[in-house]
């Protein structure tokens, strides 16, 4: 037994501190890696696609079409029409079908409609439709009223025949969109 105060495992204790130390480096820089690695390769949110979205005009043209609506042969090159002004001019496009009898008094409630949500041209497809929306035009000055197969007249009325409906339709719209 030594008596001189000095331990014997001295050589023993340098090299258990030195690896603890050296475990503890270890550890410390698989830490900094892991780290960096999660950093690096974490999942990232996936790149969405530039958007697509058409920016329109505050301006719309707006079809009453009878009880069928877009399925009614006179009312397809009418609506085709529109689409091609909406494609050319940024003017939104929107349609009502008149349901119930074709009758003005029944088709009137479906223009005023069309008038409250500010339409700036309101297309009406047939004679029934024109007289429903023709009582209002006087009372609406900035609203351009375009009849398809139909007759009226006006200031702000513009008629157009059947076989030209794709293209009058188109005319007027973006004619109203320049205004």
């Amino acid at each position: 037994m030594h008596t001189d105060g000095n331990d014997d495992n001295g050589g023993t204790t340098v090299v258990l501190g030195w690896m603890r130390r050296f475990w503890w480096l270890i550890a410390g820089g698989a830490l900094i890696v892991a780290i960096v690695l999660a950093v690096v390769l974490w999942p990232r949110g996936r790149e969405l696609p530039p958007a697509r979205a058409t920016v329109y005009l505050d301006f719309s043209a707006c079809l009453l079409a009878g009880p069928h609506g877009l399925a009614d042969p006179a009312a397809a090159p009418v609506w085709a029409g529109m689409q091609d002004a909406s494609a050319a001019t940024k003017a939104k496009v929107s349609y009502v079908a008149a349901a119930g009898p074709e009758t003005v008094g029944n088709t009137a409630p479906y223009a005023t409609s069309l008038l409250q949500r500010q339409c700036g041209v309101v297309v009406a497809v047939g004679q029934t439709r024109a007289d429903a929306v023709l009582q209002y035009a006087p009372q609406y000055p900035n609203v351009r009223f375009v009849l398809v197969d139909a007759k009226g007249s006006g200031a702000n009325v513009t008629t157009v025949a059947a076989a030209d409906a794709h293209t009058g339709v188109a005319e007027a719209i973006e004619q109203a969109v320049k205004k």
